[in-house]
């Protein structure tokens, strides 16, 4: 019999779960039948924003980033939404920023841990910019600070690592290719114009749209436009230069997405029945590794709207127009 010390007993093996934060276990939806799948209708309430560009978990709470297709909230404008998460996907609106911040898009972010510094992708403006961030009770209130890092116009994505010394950012580059970069902070979770920018690292596939690390940094994940998360190892914890794993795990999200048919919302759909993408645009793991969020642009959950204003009602992206809801997916692992 083991000696116990504070609960647990002296040189007892403690099992690992090997399924948390895998991809490979990611085998099944959280589904209510057959075709119905747990998730979120968010809306972007008052926001008149056409697009869910990014998503990210920070303990109990689910942070949306907006922006617009072709109006105020595609120039100037950026909209970070705070929701409250559940396990059963029913969600409501807690917090957005107010104003603007002047950066021409956003279409990506990535939070520290406690959610009180904020990395914010330009996508017209090809930058990066970093920012503090705090409830008032009454809102979201975003500072800018350092000075914009230029990337790549197009920018779709950014990511901090553990202490924010490190930023990522990414985007697709067409002709089968997805891009990253590596860069030092002078200053952690501090983004400024002359950051050394470390590694450069060039993929196979197109369209990248989102990037996450397992908490040890040892395992990237990034998503595609088309429907896909991708898995890889790295020999160096939050490293892109060092040795990636030669096969991936793939997830493959199609299946469980339903997809804008014409001009007509259509709710969860069967699987195979449209060769239109999901415009997958932003994950995240939940706080252990048990559960992976997708968002998408298109479709929508049987689920109920979270509360707010839909303003516009409809909005026109890509494929045409569409009712101004977008769905957060819930998956598990297995």
């Amino acid at each position: 019999m083991f000696p116990i010390v504070s609960g647990v007993a002296q040189n007892q093996v403690i099992a690992v779960n090997t399924n948390l934060y895998n991809l490979a276990s990611v085998k099944s939806i959280h589904e209510t039948s057959a075709s119905d799948g747990v998730g979120i209708n968010f809306n972007a309430g008052a926001a008149n924003s056409g697009w869910m560009t990014g998503f990210q978990i920070v303990g109990t709470d689910g942070y949306i980033s907006n922006r617009g297709n072709n109006n105020a909230h595609d120039n100037t404008q950026v909209l970070i939404t705070k929701i409250a998460m559940s396990s059963t996907g029913n969600g409501a609106v807690v917090r957005q920023n107010t104003v603007g911040l002047g950066l021409n898009s956003c279409d990506g972010f990535a939070l520290n841990d406690d959610a009180s510094k904020i990395l914010l992708a330009d996508f017209h403006g090809g930058s990066v910019r970093s920012a503090t961030m705090s409830d008032n009770g009454s809102n979201l209130v975003i500072t800018l600070n350092g000075s914009a890092r230029s990337v790549q116009v197009g920018t779709r994505f950014v990511r901090w690592n553990n202490d924010g010394s490190k930023y990522y950012a990414g985007l697709g580059i067409g002709n089968n290719q997805s891009k990253l970069f590596q860069f030092s902070a002078g200053t952690n979770y501090i983004v400024a114009s002359g950051d050394s920018q470390d590694k450069t690292l060039t993929f196979g596939w197109e369209a990248v749209s989102d990037m996450i690390f397992n908490p040890d940094g040892t395992k990237m994940y990034l998503s595609q436009h088309t429907g896909f998360v991708y898995q890889y190892e790295l020999s160096t914890a939050y490293d892109i230069g060092s040795s990636l794993s030669a096969n991936p795990v793939i997830f493959d999200l199609r299946d469980f997405q339903h997809y804008q048919s014409g001009s007509t919302n259509s709710p969860w759909r069967a699987a195979n029945t449209s060769s239109i993408p999901p415009w997958l645009s932003g994950i995240s793991w939940n706080s252990d590794g048990s559960k992976l969020y997708a968002i998408t642009l298109w479709g929508t959950t049987k689920q109920s709207t979270v509360t707010g204003t839909v303003n516009p009602a409809n909005v026109t992206g890509e494929g045409g127009s569409r009712t101004n809801t977008m769905p957060i997916i819930e998956f598990r692992v297995q």
